[in-house]
Order: C-alpha cells, then structure tokens, then sequence
C-alpha cells in the first residue's frame, strides 16, 4: 500500500490523544484497578492495561473483564462504575508528553488549525486538557460525542468538518492500529507517532509520515 499524503496545500492537523500527546496508561490502570477491586479480583499490571487502550472505554472495560475471567455480559455495570472512578480522578499519573504543548504552538503559528479526535470520553479528555492547558483545540470530538468512534471515519470527519478544512488538506497524528485504520477510512494522510500504546505490528502500515518523536512534527511540513 503506497503512503497516502496530502491532496492539497495543508491546511489542518487532527491528533489523537492517549499514547500520541499524553500518557495517560496510569489512570486508566487504577480505575480498571478500582473496578475490579470493587468486585473482589486483582488488578491488570500496567502493560496488560496498555495493551488494552485504542478503542474506547467500552472495549477497555470488556478486555479487562475477560482478563479478570469474568462475562461482560454477566457485569452490565461495570463500564459505569469504571467511569465513576475515572471520572474522579482522570489525571492519576497523566502527563503530556516531552514536546507536546511546543508542537502545538509551531504548527499554531504556521497558521495551521488543530482538532483532537480521541476514543476517549469527551468529560474526562476536556478535564486533562484543562488540567494540562494543552492545546487549545478549534475542534474536540471524544468517544461519546457521536454514536460511533473510531476506527469509524465519522468522529474524524466531524473534526475536520469543524475546522472548515477537508480530508484532501488534512493529516491525522497518531499512535496505534485504530488511529490508522481511522485515517485509512476517512481518506486522510496519516502520521504515525512510534513508542505509543500499539504494542503490536500493523498489518499494511504505510503512514504519510512516520515519527520516531513528536517533535518531529515541526520539521515534517
């Protein structure tokens, strides 16, 4: 598969959140851990949890069940209090990575407009935007703002919709699987941040860019 770039002058630049601007593996371990607990069952140790990130607190809250040996279908609870804990305490361990607020403030000031578009709930991913004062962002679509996420193109689109640019002039920064698969769906030249939370090979990965630091970005385009 040939590398898909920009159609045309580029105009706008949507990032992923978890594993792509923030670290924030440790919280999303202590509220599985909290859930679990609550239910008399140990907790996953951080890398089984990073393994588990990328597709949205549902997917999450099953791979942990099933990895507790539990039937998500015998605990229909078990995402609600997962976010009741999470919801309390989203930035537990959550830093931003080295460079992250310096990339946005270049890309800013090369009259680039930036979106988030992330799998995660949009109350938490506001509350660590706020807690970070990472962006500010023209455009933020969570997990739960629409009726899909990702890899569904729709929560993308809608970002780049709002940023009054079009997937022609748009690249997606991100760091797993879904994220391409996202980018492959929606048409969108895609960059592909190394050392996230993908903890596996892409089948058919061909990214626009590759990055090896996000601070690569400021000398990509």
């Amino acid at each position: 598969m040939m590398p898909r770039a920009p159609t045309h002058p580029l105009k706008a630049v949507v990032f992923d959140l978890d594993g792509t601007l923030i670290d924030s593996a440790p919280g999303l371990r202590a509220a599985t851990a909290a859930m679990l607990a609550d239910r008399g069952l140990p907790a996953p140790d951080l890398e089984t949890v990073i393994g588990f990130i990328g597709n949205g607190v549902p997917k999450l809250v099953e791979r942990v069940l099933r990895w507790a040996g539990i039937n998500p279908d015998e605990a229909p609870d078990a995402q609600d209090t997962f976010m009741s804990h999470y919801n309390r305490a989203p930035m537990t361990g959550t830093t931003a990575y080295a460079g992250a607020q310096e990339v946005l403030n270049t890309l800013r000031a090369r009259g680039l407009k930036l979106g988030l578009c992330t799998n995660k709930p949009e109350r938490p991913t506001q509350a660590i935007l706020s807690a970070l004062s990472l962006g500010p962002f023209e455009s933020v679509v969570g997990g739960d703002t629409l009726s899909v996420r990702k890899p569904d193109p729709a929560p993308l689109l809608r970002v780049i919709s709002d940023l009054d640019a079009d997937p022609g002039n748009t690249v997606y920064v991100g760091d797993s699987v879904t994220d391409w698969q996202t980018a492959l769906a929606a048409g969108v030249a895609y960059a592909h941040l190394a050392g996230g939370y993908q903890r596996t090979p892409i089948p058919g990965l061909a990214p626009w860019l590759n990055l090896a630091d996000l601070r690569d970005l400021k000398s990509a385009f």
